[in-house]
């Protein structure tokens, strides 16, 4: 059957449609109003009228505090013989998670619920094809996008397509991988004119019509709110008057709510005020003239009812003016009378303490238990926000009460990525009277809260030490820590002892977690040190072996053990382990931690060689930024400024790395300090900014001296003989170099030496030993060849380059930017390829670069060509032979030592632009 699409919106059905295609994910994005809502119902249609199966969802914004409502609304028709097929625990679980089953009290899991639901889906698209339609995608609740984000990841495309809404601006829960996404603009006015001029009632013509459109702007909504209002006043709008347009939403619905009976008025009140209206929870809740209300209701344009017996508001701001122009008064009642027909916990505890302004323990323990309940299924931050209300609803004289939910609300926070949320729940406690077991429980929520900050957050360290031992209780989290804060400090004994420390208390008392944190930071600071650490890396893999309710101390411990394969060129077995977390990350639903593995995997992917497996790494890191608050949130910056680097601009590279060093310098995480000047040094020397990288490269220097030498002390002062020896200090260069050699001790990754060598050759350079430069810049290439490091043998070759071209070696210069830029395309580094397009135009002879000896014949061929003309345009155009423009192309070709067309382009362009 042929789409019927909506008037004007024909395009862009079409475009959906074919997107569509065979497991196709199209996602809709438009402002409020713009009319997303209309194109999906017409597509929906369209799609439910041929073979397969279609599941609907239209969540609204109160669905988005309840676990699972919007997979609840999706599977509600799917037909029960697909449910048959699932075998009994999992049918168990997913009827449990989907409410078709009543629930037993017992704790429901996560990832069970997650595997069930794809379970599901693969049998069902076994079956027939199908297709997910939601609407508002903003509103989607967060464990129903956990569940469907675990889902689509797995199922890919196929037999399963996607069609969503979402309103522009807004920040979905579920994100769609793989979606198209396709803008809902403004309504083209020779489709909106017809439609407005029939709302008006016939009051306006075309010309008024037109204004009305143009003061819309295009948005669909507002246009028919502004015909409507028209069409209330009775009156014909006067051609260069003011039309009579509401100047708030809310103050049209009161004008729409006062045509109503009372009786309709109160009733679409009770319907903005539940969490899901239906005509039945309207007559319990005492509505019994509904229906014939909200018949009333529909024709005042208000909202409707649709074939289920739901009612739906045209739009969330209809719904929420409606609620809002009730009285406070009249609020708490309704919610008063919704307490007793809601049969959901979550909604009945919501109601109740929106029933009351006043302090009542009643209200207050059954919040606590909606919150657990929230909690169980998943959602954390329908638990948090549960959990917060209850702590504001406990009476003033149950003081531990009070304490242990908002030590609740933190931990839920925590969960759900809200870190700030956290810290501020868990200092509320600490700033009250409360026992002391509770404080050292808000301690510890506020220092596992405190992600990069805890550098700095000594003195709340300390204090809260200071209490463990007044405890006279082993603390072992309190001094993980500690040794956290040491490391980040970079005061590594203090932070090895705390973390020993730590580990065997922890092991005492059979505390996994605490005992796999400790190991993280003795892992971290023995690696950083370049001490063995083999027992410890044993002892935490056996920890870890068959266990995936480890959440972040697991992912901690992978990271840890790929950065010591990253730092000694295992580079596959990094990114093994780092896939490995990201796997067990999606499988348990672990957001802790996941940012370390994810910015790591991206420097693995970037330093092989894979650039687009790196941006995908990075966007992925990105939306985890946008999902919850990370702890390690300069890290997440970071991986935006290595991309820049790499693919975008360096100068722009630079710009982003100083931000993310004065923030990280603000929250003292002086480890993290020195690992970002080192890298910002780097790329400034490859900028041709040597005096500034000898400036940042000698903070960073500064920051971990007197620390033992490992690989990537090595990088640092490799960079810092290069910058030194660019500049022309080279009793500096020689000093460092020689400190380099100190480290020989200890044996280096091939990389530090390949590092260490191009220092050398830069220094030799410049103390007139041309030959040993390119010697040793030849060695640090094949060892950069060796490991597969795409971008630290453009470094290489692009300085080997720079002195054979100096030395008037232009074609062994030429053959070496040739093999870097093939390098520099095969990983997808563009940052590189333009800079060496530049050091090929630089090997012309000086006097072609401006005034270029091409006779006037020459010059009109090349102009042609620079302007994208074939050789045969060029002849037709210049009168002239084929044969002819091809044996002046060869001419110029030899004469600028150049190969292509596309290089002859960039030439030219380049000449024309003056660069030398």
């Amino acid at each position: 059957m042929a789409t019927v699409p909506v008037a004007g919106r024909q395009e862009l059905t079409t475009h959906v449609m074919a997107e569509l295609g065979d497991g196709g994910r199209v996602l809709l994005v438009g402002d409020a109003g713009m009319g997303k809502s209309t194109v999906l119902r017409s597509i929906a249609t369209t799609i439910g009228e041929r073979p397969g199966l279609s599941l609907s969802a239209s969540p609204v914004e109160t669905d988005a505090r309840m676990p699972f409502v919007t997979l609840i609304d999706l599977f509600a028709d799917v037909p029960a013989e697909h449910f048959e097929r699932l075998p009994a625990a999992t049918l168990r679980v997913v009827e449990l998670a989907l409410r078709r089953r009543a629930p037993t009290g017992q704790e429901l899991d996560t990832l069970g619920v997650c595997l069930g639901m794809l379970d599901l889906l693969r049998l069902m698209t076994d079956a027939a094809p199908v297709t997910l339609v939601m609407d508002d995608l903003q509103w989607v609740d967060q464990a129903s996008a956990e569940v469907l984000a675990f889902a689509l990841r797995r199922l890919g495309t196929g037999r399963l397509s996607v069609l969503a809404a979402q309103r522009s601006g807004e920040t979905p829960r579920l994100a769609l991988p793989d979606a198209v996404s396709l803008e809902v603009g403004p309504l083209p006015m020779d489709a909106l004119v017809p439609v407005v001029m029939a709302r008006a009632g016939g009051l306006v013509g075309r010309q008024i019509a037109q204004r009305i459109c143009t003061l819309s702007g295009g948005n669909p909504l507002f246009a028919l709110e502004i015909a409507a209002a028209v069409a209330r006043s009775g009156v014909r709008p006067v051609p260069g008057q003011p039309l009579p347009v509401p100047v708030h939403l809310d103050t049209l619905m009161r004008q729409r709510l006062a045509l109503l009976p009372v009786t309709a008025r109160d009733t679409v009140r009770m319907a903005a005020t539940a969490y899901r209206p239906t005509l039945t929870l309207l007559d319990q809740a005492g509505c019994h003239a509904a229906e014939a209300d909200l018949t009333a209701a529909s024709e005042a344009g208000i909202c409707d009812l649709d074939s289920s017996g739901r009612v739906a508001f045209g739009h969330p701001l209809l719904r929420a003016a409606v609620y809002a122009d009730a009285p406070v008064i009249v609020r708490m009642a309704m919610h008063a009378r919704l307490v007793q027909v809601s049969t959901d916990p979550i909604d009945r505890a919501r109601h109740m303490a929106l029933a009351t302004g006043l302090e009542d323990e009643t209200v207050a323990a059954a919040l606590t238990t909606a919150a657990e309940l929230a909690g169980r299924r998943g959602a954390s931050g329908v638990a948090r926000e549960l959990i917060g209300m209850a702590a504001l609803r406990t009476p003033p004289t149950n003081r531990a009460g009070w304490a242990t939910r908002k030590l609740a609300e933190a931990r839920y926070a925590y969960q759900a990525g809200l870190l700030s949320e956290a810290r501020e729940a868990a200092g509320a406690v600490l700033a009250a009277e409360a026992p002391r077991p509770l404080r050292m429980s808000a301690w510890l929520a506020v220092l596992e809260a405190s992600g990069d900050a805890i550098g700095q957050l000594g003195d709340q360290v300390a204090a809260a030490c200071a209490e463990a031992e007044a405890g006279g209780e082993p603390q072992p989290w309190v001094r993980v820590y500690a040794a956290v804060h040491h490391a980040a400090a970079l005061r590594t004994d203090a932070a090895l002892a705390d973390a020993s420390w730590a580990a065997h208390a922890a092991a005492t008392a059979g505390d996994v977690r605490a005992e796999l944190r400790a190991l993280h930071v003795v892992l971290r600071v023995k690696s950083r040190l370049g001490q063995p650490c083999y027992e410890e890396a044993a002892h935490a893999r056996r920890l870890l072996a068959g266990r995936t309710d480890l959440g972040e101390a697991a992912l901690l411990i992978h990271h840890e053990l790929a950065w010591q394969h990253y730092d000694n060129d295992r580079y596959d077995e990094a990114y093994d382990e780092l896939r490995t977390a990201v796997r067990l990350a999606e499988d348990c639903g672990t957001v802790g931690g996941l940012e370390l593995v994810l910015h790591l995997l991206a420097r693995v992917q970037w330093r092989r060689g894979r650039g687009a497996s790196a941006l995908a790494t990075v966007a992925r890191l990105q939306q985890l930024a946008v999902d919850v608050e990370p702890a390690s949130a300069n890290l997440v910056s970071w991986a935006l400024a290595e991309a820049e680097a790499a693919t975008g601009s360096l100068p722009r590279a630079v710009e982003l790395a100083e931000q993310v060093i004065a923030s990280t310098e603000r929250v003292g995480d002086l480890d993290k300090l020195a690992r970002f000047c080192q890298q910002l040094g780097a790329w400034r020397l490859v900028a041709g900014d040597p005096a500034g990288a000898v400036a940042v490269l000698h903070r960073a220097h500064l920051l971990v001296r007197g620390l033992p030498v490992g690989n990537q002390t090595r990088l640092l002062l490799a960079d810092l003989v290069e910058a030194h020896a660019a500049v022309g200090d080279l009793a500096q260069a020689r000093g460092l170099l020689a400190e380099l050699h100190g480290t020989d001790t200890q044996p280096a990754s091939v990389l530090a030496v390949a590092a260490r060598q191009r220092a050398e050759a830069v220094l030799a350079f410049a103390e007139g030993r041309a030959d040993d430069a390119i010697d040793l810049l030849s060695s640090a290439a094949d060892r950069c060849r060796a490991l597969g490091t795409p971008i630290e043998l453009y470094r290489v070759l692009l300085l080997a380059a720079d002195i054979e071209r100096r030395r008037r070696r232009r074609g062994a210069a030429r053959a070496l930017l040739d093999e870097a830029t093939e390098a520099c395309l095969a990983a997808g580094v563009t940052t590189g390829v333009d800079r060496l397009a530049r050091e090929v135009a630089r090997l012309m002879p000086t006097q072609n670069r401006r005034d270029t000896p091409l006779t006037p014949m020459e010059k009109r061929i090349v102009a042609l060509v620079v302007q994208g003309a074939t050789n045969r345009e060029v002849a037709r155009d210049l009168s002239i032979a084929v044969t002819t423009v091809e044996g002046s192309l060869t001419k110029i070709y030899r004469q600028f030592q150049i190969r292509s067309r596309v290089e002859l382009v960039r030439a030219f362009e380049l000449i024309d632009s003056g660069v030398a």
